[in-house]
């Protein structure tokens, strides 16, 4: 028992490991991207030609973008804001089972039984561990969202008090809040820049941050400006 707790625990480290180098690595990148100027920073155009993609990945991409599963994957991807196409995801999971998979097989000294069985397991946690991290991340990340909602909107409707348009005040919120709320709205400020029409760069954002509480300062938004009325009321 104590060495199926310690090959679980050791398979499960370095599954972690794994993930955080693949995912720190496309952070720094992301980073850097930014500060080289890039206008508008779409998840899967921003990743695009940028000399990192391998025969494999791309081989992947070609298969899962523009299905459904390659969309629900990107969706999460995007919720938690993990800089990765949904063709990468896909094949860091194979990995993760891959490298975890083999050590749960080498863990398993007793039997060549013991050893396949390890592995099997090593392989079904290296499955789950990306997508435990996504989930996490996306928590972590709308629960930010939402404590930041109360400022977002006093520094919105202080703008819209003083004159400003709306695109004006969303403008301030992605300049004057912290992240993640401020890269959020950022981006549909950047969107709208490029000729995408209000509503749908917000309905890309409640896609982004499913909050119930950002649903409902969108369904005001285009109440407004399908209706009128003073929208710093």
């Amino acid at each position: 028992m104590a060495n199926i707790i310690l090959g679980v625990g050791i398979a499960i480290a370095v599954g972690l490991l794994i993930i955080g180098v693949v995912f720190s690595l496309r952070d720094e990148r992301s980073i850097v991207d930014e500060r080289l100027g890039q206008y508008l920073q779409d998840d899967e155009e921003s990743l695009e030609g940028d000399g990192t993609n391998t025969p494999i990945t791309d081989w992947i991409n070609t298969r899962v973008e523009g299905s459904s599963f390659g969309d629900r994957v990107s969706q999460r991807l995007a919720q938690a804001d993990v800089k990765l196409k949904a063709g990468e995801y896909v094949a860091l999971i194979l990995i993760s089972m891959g490298g975890v998979g083999i050590l749960g097989f080498f863990i398993g000294r007793d039997s060549e039984v013991m050893r396949i069985a390890f592995g099997l397991v090593g392989a079904l946690v290296g499955y789950f561990l990306p997508g435990m991290y996504l989930s996490r991340q996306k928590g972590v990340r709308l629960q930010r969202f939402n404590d930041q909602l109360p400022d977002m909107l006093n520094l919105a409707v202080n703008g819209l008090r003083a004159g400003y348009s709306t695109m004006q005040a969303l403008e301030a919120v992605s300049k004057e809040l912290p992240q993640p709320i401020c890269d959020e709205f950022r981006r549909v400020v950047r969107e709208m820049q490029i000729g995408i029409p209000m509503e749908e760069a917000l309905d890309n954002l409640l896609r982004r941050i499913p909050s119930a509480d950002l649903d409902l300062i969108i369904t005001a938004l285009n109440i407004q400006r399908e209706v009128g009325g003073n929208l710093a009321e």
